[in-house]
């Protein structure tokens, strides 16, 4: 188990952002996310603790730095104008570098700034994510826990508007469950994670996923498992993960989506695999189904929007079969289309 160096050794947070998702989300939504950060930021290192924080998870944020070191990483350089507006967004509690890892997808992205990340602790967060109030400190300080090496939090739709509502309910994030809990997580995603720094770099770090685009997660799951050590999930920890932005964001993300299914459980075209592909589409319509017919008065549905919604998730996962068969026909036209 990693053991911190000393009680009295000031323990420094290292943030990563990844500046992929502004291309579909908008740096609008990226601006949010600093927003927020910025004040949480301010909150934990003025010691201004929520009250349901455990005293373990005091005691072991009492110990930050006093200074935040945030990583953005772009893959290509980010207009003077926008490197300037993000730094005046952010108050003087952040060390800000700004880098650029050229041509570089989502979770090299990721690899990249952890890289560079100089603190004992490494917080990864999306750019288009909006975390909940009293996210951060209940996110690192449940490292407070001599167990805990690894924690994630709830990945959730925030049900804003029909379009959202639909996402919250059909798609892949579940509504969030809000008790405080911390217990073994059974999945865990890449937008909102937080480890040791020591313990992501015995894994090996997000590992390469060929020409798919998501997955790496789970295989970063199964080396911590291997390593012995186990993610935990604090459910006071909660981020907004936006819906697909337009119709042809979720085309676009539900064919990718679709091809990394295929790829993930077919290395060659058998049509079992195809087979196994589309059924993975219609079953995860039909556990949308379920449970928008099940919980449309949670998210503010109203009974005639209903079939809208049940709609909007028909959708998403059409294109997802789609996504599957076109793979199964050409996996080297797929693998480079849809970069999502």
């Amino acid at each position: 188990m990693t053991r911190d160096p000393s009680p009295s050794f000031p323990l420094r947070l290292s943030i990563v952002i990844e500046w992929a998702n502004t291309r579909l989300n908008g740096e609008r939504r990226a601006a949010a996310l600093l927003d927020r950060l910025d004040q949480q930021c301010q909150a934990l290192l003025a010691r201004d603790y929520p009250k349901t924080l455990p005293s373990e998870s005091r005691a072991f944020l009492d110990r930050l730095d006093k200074r935040v070191e945030l990583l953005i990483v772009s893959s290509e350089p980010l207009p003077s104008t926008s490197e300037e507006a993000i730094r005046k967004r952010l108050s003087a509690a952040f060390d800000v570098g700004i880098h650029v890892g050229k041509g570089l997808e989502y979770y090299p992205m990721k690899n990249f700034g952890a890289g560079l990340a100089c603190g004992e602790i490494l917080l990864f967060v999306d750019s288009d994510v909006l975390p909940d109030d009293g996210w951060l400190a209940h996110r690192v300080g449940t490292f407070g826990r001599s167990d805990v090496d690894v924690v994630c939090g709830q990945t959730y739709v925030a049900p804003t508007d029909l379009f959202a509502r639909a996402f919250a309910l059909g798609w892949t994030y579940k509504l969030p469950e809000r008790s405080g809990k911390v217990f073994p997580a059974r999945k865990f995603y890449a937008n909102t994670i937080a480890l040791r720094t020591e313990v992501f770099r015995q894994a090996g770090g997000f590992p390469s996923i060929g020409t798919r685009t998501r997955g790496a997660a789970s295989l970063l799951g199964q080396a911590l498992e291997r390593q012995g050590k186990r993610v935990w999930e604090n459910q006071n920890a909660c981020v907004d993960h936006p819906p697909p932005s337009s119709l042809m964001h979720l085309a676009v993300r539900a064919l990718a989506h679709g091809r990394d299914q295929y790829m993930k459980h077919s290395e060659e075209r058998h049509l079992a695999g195809l087979v196994r592909s589309v059924g993975i589409a219609t079953g995860r319509f039909g556990r949308g189904a379920y449970r928008t017919l099940r919980g449309w008065r949670r998210v503010g549905l109203r009974p005639w929007e209903v079939p809208a919604a049940l709609a909007i998730c028909a959708g998403y996962h059409v294109f997802f079969a789609l996504g599957g068969i076109l793979t199964h026909v050409s996996p080297s036209a797929m693998g480079r289309r849809f970069r999502v």
